[in-house]
């Protein structure tokens, strides 16, 4: 903004300074004397004008610096705005949008960490039930392998096996045929003493493992989750808060820096114009002081007699200046592109 216009703006050039005017012939009469008075006030307006324009060089000089000064720090008070607004952009707002999905997803965990302890317990529960029915299958397995030798159970193994136990008595004898639902019931009841025991033996490894599965789970703490994703929500919330906080601080001292550089901007433009101004007007005494010393007028006919006009040259002369100032503004084009109509003339 005010970079690109201090670079391109043209700064008013050191004063060249003006030839000596040079000493003239003054007559000693009245009219001489006239213009000798007029003469010295002009000198002091030339003078004054010098010195008028030193000072308007030191005043630009002096506002040139402090627009220097103030165009650094708002370049540098931009530049920090800026790095702040672009972490705001980059990091803080997908910091906060992260940290709302991490708070989805740790509460839908801590839901399902609680669903799976839930249901282990459930299991567990089930397991520790299972485990005491099968103990007592066992023991009626162990019976049912007791009553084998039991001499009050003889009658009925022979009924169903059709066999005599070895501890029978010899006048005991089995019934000739088997029943037609127990061709296969030796191997059923092997079975039905072996897998019992078999079965104890799995229930318990079922029982010890669920029960070490209940453990895993409590050891992997999903809970403890919550307490982080809290923690890490409240500092995100700072930093982007920090972040705002001072994008917003950032921001009123670049409007606050961006009105003081505008301010020295449009002073050192005053300063500018204030020299040229007090250049003109010196340039304009300089030029009287001059024409008023020595003369240049050469239209007066000194060569006519007392009782003949002298000024018809001087008349013609400042008639054709008038014809080069009509031109002037004739060749000027208005706002439409047509040339302006030249002024008419004075009655």
């Amino acid at each position: 903004m005010a970079t690109s216009y201090s670079r391109n703006e043209p700064k008013p050039q050191q004063q060249r300074p003006p030839e000596p005017i040079p000493d003239c012939e003054e007559k000693d009469n009245a009219t001489q004397k006239s213009i000798n008075v007029i003469k010295k006030g002009y000198c002091d307006k030339l003078f004054t004008a010098k010195h008028n324009v030193r000072k308007l060089e030191i005043v630009y000089e002096g506002k040139e610096r402090i627009y220097k000064k103030r165009e650094r720090r708002y370049l540098h008070i931009q530049d920090n705005y800026q790095r702040y607004v672009n972490t705001e952009i980059s990091i803080g707002s997908q910091l906060m949008e992260a940290n709302k999905r991490v708070t989805t997803n740790v509460t839908s965990y801590k839901t399902w960490d609680d669903n799976l302890a839930a249901a282990l317990k459930n299991i567990f529960t089930a397991i520790k039930d299972v485990k005491s029915k099968l103990n007592d299958l066992r023991d009626a397995a162990i019976k049912l392998d007791n009553s084998r030798y039991d001499s009050c159970s003889v009658s009925q193994w022979s009924i169903l096996t059709g066999k005599n136990p070895d501890n029978c008595k010899d006048d005991q004898k089995p019934p000739p045929h088997k029943p037609e639902g127990c061709k296969d019931i030796e191997e059923i009841i092997d079975l039905l003493i072996c897998m019992p025991k078999a079965l104890a033996f799995d229930i318990d490894s079922i029982f010890k493992k669920s029960s070490d599965i209940i453990g895993i789970e409590k050891f992997c703490n999903v809970v403890s989750l919550v307490s982080l994703q809290g923690e890490l929500s409240t500092k995100a919330k700072d930093f982007d808060d920090f972040l705002q906080a001072t994008i917003k601080l950032r921001k009123t001292d670049l409007d606050n820096s961006q009105k003081d550089l505008v301010q020295s901007l449009q002073d050192r433009t005053d300063a500018v114009i204030d020299i040229y101004n007090q250049r003109c007007d010196y340039d304009g005494a300089y030029k009287t002081v001059d024409e008023i010393c020595c003369p240049k007028c050469n239209c007066v006919d000194d060569g006519c007699g007392n009782c003949e006009p002298r000024l018809e040259r001087c008349e013609c002369e400042i008639c054709e200046i008038c014809e080069e100032v009509r031109d002037a503004f004739i060749n000027i084009p208005d706002d439409g592109g047509q040339p302006q109509p030249a002024p008419a003339p004075a009655t």
